[in-house]
């Protein structure tokens, strides 16, 4: 597999920057077109939408100023897609040819010009800021369960993706589609850790065998993995403490093993991933 198409999310804020980054380092490793999606939502379609509800009316100067701050917002995307672009000397804008970065028109609601791009998109990337957010919460797992397309979440530099990575490997459908959307990022690590919480396998359901993962990454030019085994209560900070003390830029795993309600309810190891502000990119799947 290779990563040809990439969709970027962008909220036009500041926590945009990661996303930009990566992905259009990814553009020139991959030669590879990324799409930027704006993913704010269209204030002023709901504010009308809402007075209609209410039977109320927006004046045209409301109007024109929630116009006004969503134009600004799209400045915002494209000068950041603009930078990113040029400091990874990728052509910024629409046209034929990659490696290319250009940024979609805000048309439709983020939802569905979410699943309406990623169903052609080898990776979805975001970054930590972006997922932080309630709108960014949603569309992660809405790419996650309901596209069931891969996701990147950019944390740091992209050139640590030229170092070590670790896999948390269960044997799992999750984990094994996340190592697959992975192999070109595993391909160009410097090093390849596979990381198991021995308390929180499930040989019942699915074969965590370190020697069948292994053959498959030979299979695909990826060196084989290094063992590591853990020991925790907390599966997910185990998994993560132990991806920290490898130094790795970029950490795998399979998302929402268990069902999203109860990892909900009870907490699980996607939610802690998520919620740790700094360490390794984490590339996610369903």
């Amino acid at each position: 597999m290779s990563l040809k198409r990439i969709l970027a999310l962008a909220s036009g804020t500041a926590g945009d920057g990661p996303a930009m980054a990566f992905a259009a380092c990814l553009a020139g490793q991959y030669d590879s077109v990324v799409d930027v999606l704006p993913i704010y939502p269209d204030s002023a379609a709901d504010m009308i939408a809402l007075g209609i509800a209410l039977g109320a009316s927006m004046s045209p100067e409301a109007v024109e100023a929630l116009a006004v701050a969503e134009r600004e917002l799209q400045g915002r995307i494209e000068g950041a897609a603009q930078r990113a672009a040029n400091e990874a000397d990728v052509v910024f804008g629409a046209g034929d040819g990659a490696p290319r970065m250009a940024v979609l028109t805000r048309g439709l609601r983020p939802s569905l010009a979410l699943s309406r791009h990623a169903a052609l998109a080898d990776l979805v990337v975001a970054s930590q800021a972006g997922v932080q957010t309630g709108l960014g919460q949603e569309l992660l797992g809405q790419a996650l369960l309901g596209d069931r397309a891969p996701v990147l979440v950019a944390r740091g530099d992209p050139d640590r993706l030229a170092g070590p990575a670790a896999i948390a490997w269960d044997g799992s459908p999750q984990a094994g589609r996340a190592v697959r959307a992975a192999l070109p990022l595993l391909a160009m690590a410097s090093a390849v850790h596979v990381l198991q919480c021995v308390s929180s396998l499930d040989r019942n359901t699915a074969d965590p065998d370190i020697d069948l993962l292994n053959a498959y990454l030979k299979l695909h030019g990826v060196g084989a993995g290094v063992a590591t085994f853990v020991e925790g209560e907390d599966e997910g900070a185990a998994l993560i403490a132990a991806a920290e003390g490898k130094q790795a830029g970029l950490f795998v795993a399979g998302a929402w093993g268990h069902s999203r309600l109860r990892e909900t309810i009870f907490g699980g190891a996607t939610r802690t991933f998520l919620h740790r502000k700094d360490g390794p990119s984490l590339l996610l799947a369903h």
